[in-house]
């Protein structure tokens, strides 16, 4: 009895661990969840003010390819200056998350990289690097990457040295972007034609 006493005892101890950490993580997370949400928050307006000055900032859904796609409508002075969407593609070590600033006219404001991190330091993580998202200021929808001698009348962007695949995923979102920017856009014209 005593030698399996002895053999259970740190399984006891083990489990007393586990079940006690369990417990403060969930505590801590609990406790922390709505901070988080609130710096989130905030670091989501402090970006869209970066890639489109506006007075107001109006979140919307519609619904693109049986998709829910949530954006923010930028207003001023009454007149709406823009659209701002948050899309994602994968790139070489994954998620790459992009915010997309797109004018009225259908072109693009100002592209802000939100996230690279899961990419290849001193290659994909230059993405994040303003001259090569700075590239995508004034473009149209369809833009293609080529490894060096982009033409911007062709809608072409250089990628970042060693990192062909992150610069096809940061396009991606912003292809991506500027669909869901096409389809609001052409709704809404539409809607204000018929009144």
């Amino acid at each position: 009895m005593r030698k399996t006493l002895k053999f259970l005892y740190p399984t006891f101890v083990l489990a007393a661990i586990c079940l006690i950490v369990s417990l403060a993580l969930s505590v801590t997370n609990a406790v922390t969840k709505d901070k988080i949400a609130e710096i989130s928050n905030e670091n989501t307006k402090k970006a869209m003010s970066r890639v489109l000055e506006a007075e107001t900032y109006t979140d919307a859904v519609i619904e693109i390819d049986g998709k829910e796609v949530t954006y923010y409508k930028a207003v001023s002075g009454g007149e709406v200056a823009g659209y701002i969407f948050i899309t994602a593609a994968n790139g070489y070590g994954g998620e790459v998350r992009v915010m997309t600033a797109v004018l009225p006219d259908k072109t693009i404001k100002a592209v802000e990289i939100l996230d690279v991190s899961s990419e290849t330091p001193g290659l994909g993580q230059n993405s994040a690097k303003e001259g090569f998202y700075g590239q995508f200021a004034g473009k149209r929808n369809g833009i293609t990457v080529v490894k060096s001698g982009a033409n911007s009348d062709k809608n072409e962007i250089d990628a970042v040295t060693g990192a062909t695949i992150t610069s096809r995923a940061v396009t991606k979102a912003v292809n991506e972007a500027l669909d869901c920017a096409d389809e609001i856009i052409d709704k809404e014209a539409g809607e204000t034609s018929e009144e």
